[in-house]
């Protein structure tokens, strides 16, 4: 509908990880319980940052002069014999040295076209939705495909 509200698509309650957190706890989260991002809250429950699937990311870099070649996770640089040895030391490190910050975020009573027009504009995938300053839940551009395909689907 033309009057929805950015608190009528989004998920909630939001799984959220804390700022003292590791890695090695934010990725079992993840796979445990699925979300694809984790907004990151500080101890007095104040939104401080995000951790998505793809800062996770492994990335692929050929070196030159290197006939090996290197890869990235979450920013530290392996080579793929040492795959374990940089699980387990990525693992250690506190959410608050990885997580992206500050992060937009958006109303809850923000429209559809305002929450659309943000993802474009800053180029995110993902926006924390609050009340004030209370996180009260997620919206994600998967979010926004599934409802514009149920207004195309409508007559």
């Amino acid at each position: 509908g033309e009057d929805m509200e950015a608190k009528d698509i989004m998920t909630s309650p939001v799984v959220t990880i804390s700022t003292e957190s590791t890695v090695g706890d934010a990725a079992r989260t993840m796979i445990e319980r699925g979300p694809s991002c984790l907004p990151v809250v500080d101890e007095s429950g104040q939104l401080a940052g995000i951790l998505t699937h793809t800062d996770f990311g492994f990335h692929r870099k050929f070196m030159p002069m290197n006939s090996n070649p290197m890869y990235t996770l979450m920013g530290a640089w392996v080579q793929p014999d040492t795959l374990e040895e940089v699980a387990r030391s990525v693992s250690v490190r506190k959410i608050k040295e990885v997580m992206s910050h500050p992060v937009t975020t958006v109303q809850e009573d923000a429209t559809i076209a305002q929450v659309a027009d943000l993802m474009l504009q800053k180029g995110v995938n993902r926006l924390p939705v609050m009340r004030g300053k209370e996180l009260v839940g997620v919206i994600t551009r998967h979010d926004m495909v599934k409802l514009m395909m149920m207004e195309l689907a409508k007559d």
